[in-house]
């Protein structure tokens, strides 16, 4: 059962979905996809291999370079993070597991999205809240990418995070450095390989 803290946190965001209009795709969003379709492709997905930093300049600030775990019990690690977000996160995060920042009612919707993102293939847009402990909050807009494996077997994900102008109340995130809510506004990407039903 959840705590009193997670189950305010969940009413509060749930009256914001309500009233909140759905947002646009940013143009930035869209110039990431494009950079992400150049990449040479090893059947539908590039080889994670051809994913050089020093290449994508104008998105290196945004960028969460995640590890996919789509063993159904955990969902992505974070193992580099962009400027941008570093700095309104204020914490390392590096090495942690997004679901510990998701209330446990949205764990297994977000573990099927990252299982359809890395064996489908497919791409994601997403809207979500985003509250942190100092007492801040804001939308912000997530585009994520798959990248193939490499010889360890493991899968990464390309994810261009950015703020979306929204007013949005903060709600105190517990013992945690942030708290994150389900998608206010999503869609998969079509990446030749069909989208999720």
């Amino acid at each position: 059962m959840p705590a009193a803290s997670e189950m305010t946190f969940q009413a509060h965001v749930q009256s914001q979905r309500v009233s909140a209009p759905a947002p646009a795709r940013t143009p930035l969003s869209a110039e990431f996809e494009a950079f992400w379709r150049a990449l040479p492709m090893d059947g539908l997905v590039p080889n994670r291999s051809v994913f050089l930093p020093e290449r994508a300049p104008r998105f290196l600030r945004h960028l969460l370079l995640c590890e996919a775990l789509p063993d159904g019990q955990s969902c992505i690690r974070m193992r580099l993070v962009g400027s941008e977000f570093a700095a309104r996160v204020q914490r390392d995060l590096k090495g942690q597991d997004y679901l510990q920042y998701l209330p446990e009612g949205y764990h297994a919707a977000a573990i099927e999205s990252v299982r359809q993102i890395v064996m489908r293939p497919c791409g994601l847009w997403q809207v979500m809240p985003v509250h942190y402990e100092r007492g801040y909050a804001h939308h912000i807009e997530l585009t994520i990418f798959p990248l193939g494996p490499g010889p360890d077997g493991k899968h990464l994900l390309l994810v261009l995070t950015q703020v979306v102008p929204a007013l949005v109340t903060p709600t105190p995130t517990g013992d945690k450095v942030m708290a994150t809510d389900t998608a206010l506004s999503y869609r998969y990407i079509d990446l030749g390989a069909g989208l999720p039903t």
